[in-house]
């Protein structure tokens, strides 16, 4: 399972700074690259529930295969986008839920049954490692590609990188989970009081990631004057230099307190958001991008594995927690992407970042 998401992500790290601001320069308009995100995610808040379902009809390994076919249509969208933007935009909203719906619920699902409770932070940091290990260059690579030879050939190669992924999946165990909760239960299970704390927390942590994917992007590509090398190479120092302290957290999670370790990674996260408001120049973003990137580590590390074990001692219901869990990040993502349409339209970038350092303490609830 972790060697597809090795695959997926090189995949990603070839497009996961330049995908937005490819959208971003062919839609010309910061409203209409929220608008293509805001679909992306309002889709996925209404599918993840059906793909569960889905997946426990069709058992757990057919889904993930076929999910690795939606991704790749999404990319190929990509390849095409220029000849019809409105066509390929709707295509690739329409792929990119195909891959999300059958992918993720039951990705989390087996990790948090796979993973032993006493290493699972452990786990997580050296799964993590090793795949900013294998990334480290892949942006470097993605901005010269880009610089050289165009985006459709990079798309290219993310289309066939991308595919390679759905290799692993034909040897794992068939699993097969039952989906229990209609789908109006399920909506109301997410609004439940009971579990209100966790709604809030996922919500945050969907909040933040939008900003992170999308905005900070952007903002980078135009600190750099547009100059995808350059952004490509200080990325790929950056994931460098968080790699060896991604491994001694993860080391120290399993044994110290990871609500504590949470609640100062996460303070600690906030302020490199706040501190990334006066980034403007290319050392600017590696000194704050590495600060950050290292506070991430010492709040996610903590939270991943105490996402795990709640879904684990979830037992039957463990599918069921993971589509609620999706479906309050993607109902964060959706809020954050309503602030920051009417913000951005009387404020620069970076006041967005203010949303992310204040939504991220929220995390705490879990």
């Amino acid at each position: 399972m972790y060697t597809n998401r090795i695959i997926q992500g090189i995949a990603g790290g070839l497009l996961g700074l330049f995908l937005p601001v490819f959208l971003y320069q062919q839609y010309q308009s910061i409203n209409l690259l929220l608008i293509f995100y805001f679909f992306s995610f309002g889709l996925y808040l209404f599918l993840a529930a059906p793909g569960a379902i889905i997946a426990s009809k069709i058992t757990f390994k057919k889904s993930l295969i076929f999910s690795v076919f939606g991704g790749t249509l999404f990319y190929v969208c990509f390849y095409f986008f220029e000849s019809n933007i409105l066509l390929f935009s709707i295509l690739a909203l329409i792929f990119v839920n195909i891959d999300r719906m059958l992918y993720w619920v039951p990705y989390h699902s087996d990790f948090a049954k796979f993973t032993d409770k006493k290493t699972r932070g452990k786990t997580i940091a050296v799964l993590d490692s090793i795949a900013s290990l294998v990334s480290i260059a892949i942006p470097a690579i993605a901005g010269f590609i880009i610089v050289q030879h165009g985006f459709n050939v990079l798309f290219l190669i993310v289309i066939f990188v991308y595919l390679s992924s759905v290799i692993p999946f034909f040897i794992i165990p068939r699993i097969s989970e039952q989906y229990t909760f209609t789908y109006l239960q399920t909506w109301r299970m997410l609004f439940h009081p009971r579990d209100r704390k966790i709604l809030f927390t996922y919500m945050a942590d969907g909040a933040e990631s939008i900003i992170g994917a999308v905005i900070w992007p952007i903002f980078i590509w135009q600190i750099l004057q547009g100059d995808f090398e350059a952004v490509g190479i200080i990325s790929s120092l950056i994931i460098l230099a968080t790699i060896l302290l991604r491994l001694i957290i993860g080391s120290y999670t399993d044994r110290l307190n990871k609500k504590k370790l949470l609640q100062l990674g996460s303070l600690l996260y906030s302020v490199g958001w706040l501190i990334k408001i006066f980034a403007q120049t290319g050392l600017h973003i590696f000194i704050v991008s590495t600060y950050h990137n290292l506070s991430s580590i010492a709040m996610r590390t903590p939270y991943d594995t105490l996402m795990y074990e709640k879904a684990a001692d979830a037992g039957h219901y463990i599918d069921e927690y993971t589509v609620l869990r999706e479906m309050a990040l993607n109902l964060g993502r959706l809020l954050a992407i309503l602030v920051l349409f009417i913000l951005l339209n009387f404020v620069g970038l970076n006041y967005a970042f203010i949303i992310a350092a204040v939504s991220i303490l929220f995390i705490n609830l879990i």
